[in-house]
């Protein structure tokens, strides 16, 4: 009868079973890297959706907050309320010595905006030709006037004519807002719109960083507005 015998040598037997587990090892690492890279990306898309979401209730804060500038509003610390400006004995809201404030038909504001310019933005409160600023089309002096100079730099931050909180979003310490006045004929004041921008706390140039931009008209005349 014949016998088999192994006739591998001990070392011989040992680098096999050291490639096996050589093996192993880097198919557990590749694992364990692919894992942490998937990881990786989870927490960054949470990251970004956490950021849009602080910075678009930041935007809508802002917008809230302009309306509020536009109707002469100011945070009371004692009530922790939104009173009439004229109710505090000392506000942040907009003086007649400012220079540019939210006016009626009787202030000759059109002409105290002309003189700065057609078209001109300050602390806030932008003009522009009444063609542009309705419109404000592609190729037009007002189509994104925020984004550009000078006017980007001419805005107003949020609380700064209101007084109002941040609230706990750090989105909102450096949220800020532009008013156009739109001029209209049969009105008694004139026609608002509102351009608010926020940012995430992550700066734009990081990955991550986003930016949200919102607008709305406000209509401080509404019955004006049904005769036009």
């Amino acid at each position: 009868m014949r016998h088999l015998v192994d006739r591998r040598t001990p070392a011989a037997q040992r680098g096999f079973s050291l490639f096996i587990v050589l093996t192993m090892l880097l198919l557990s690492a590749l694992l364990a890297l692919a894992g942490a890279r998937t990881a990786l990306l989870l927490e960054s898309v949470a990251g970004n959706q956490r950021e849009h979401q602080r910075a678009f209730e930041a935007a809508e804060a802002v917008l809230l907050d302009a309306e509020r500038d536009i109707r002469q509003l100011a945070y009371a610390d004692s009530t922790e309320t939104y009173v009439a400006c004229a109710a505090l004995p000392k506000s942040p809201c907009r003086k007649a010595e400012d220079g540019r404030v939210f006016p009626d038909r009787d202030t000759g504001w059109v002409t105290v905006y002309m003189n700065d310019g057609a078209n001109s933005c300050e602390q806030g409160i932008c003009y522009f030709a009444a063609p542009d600023s309705v419109a404000a089309a592609s190729g037009s002096e007002a189509y994104r006037f925020w984004s550009r100079n000078p006017y980007a730099s001419e805005h107003a931050s949020y609380g700064q004519f209101t007084g109002a909180p941040h609230a706990g979003n750090p989105a909102l310490r450096n949220a800020k807002y532009w008013i156009e006045v739109i001029d209209r004929k049969n009105g008694k004041y004139p026609l608002y719109r509102i351009t608010a921008v926020a940012t995430g706390t992550r700066s734009a140039s990081t990955a991550g960083g986003t930016q949200v931009e919102l607008q709305m008209a406000f209509d401080p005349d509404p019955v004006a507005a049904r005769m036009n």
